[in-house]
C-alpha cells in the first residue's frame, strides 16, 4: 500500500464532512431549529458515505475515493438550512457554529441554585 497525496486529501475531506455534521448538530442543539436537525441527521449519512471514500482510496483507487468525498461534500451543502447568522456575525462565529441560544417551547430556563 503506497501512500499518495490524494489519500491524504481524501482523509482531510472526510474530516471536513464530519466537522460540518458536528457543527450542524451543535447549532440544532443550541437553537432547536428543525432545518439544522435535518441537516445533522443527513450529515450522519454523508459522513458514512465519505468514509467509504477512504476505503476506496486505500484500495489503490484514489480518484474514486476522492470523488466519493467530493460528492458527499456537495450533497451536504445542498441541504436546506435557515439563515441564523446575521450580518454582524464573524467568520469565527460561523466556523464554530456559535449562535445565540434560544429557549424552545418545551424547555424551561434553568433556575439558579442558592448555596445555603
Amino acid at each position: 500500500m503506497a501512500s499518495t497525496y490524494l489519500l491524504y486529501v481524501t482523509i482531510f475531506g472526510v474530516i471536513g464532512v464530519a466537522y460540518l455534521w458536528l457543527r450542524d448538530a451543535r447549532i440544532f442543539y443550541r437553537t432547536g431549529d428543525q432545518t439544522y436537525r435535518k441537516a445533522a441527521y443527513m450529515g450522519v449519512l454523508f459522513t458514512a458515505f465519505a468514509s467509504m471514500g477512504i476505503y476506496f482510496a486505500l484500495q489503490e483507487a484514489e480518484f474514486l475515493g476522492l470523488g466519493i468525498v467530493l460528492i458527499a461534500l456537495y450533497l451536504q451543502g445542498r441541504v436546506e438550512r435557515n439563515k441564523l447568522f446575521g450580518p454582524d456575525a464573524t467568520a469565527t462565529d460561523r466556523l464554530l457554529g456559535a449562535v445565540p441560544q434560544q429557549i424552545s417551547a418545551g424547555k424551561s430556563p434553568k433556575k439558579e441554585r442558592k448555596n445555603t
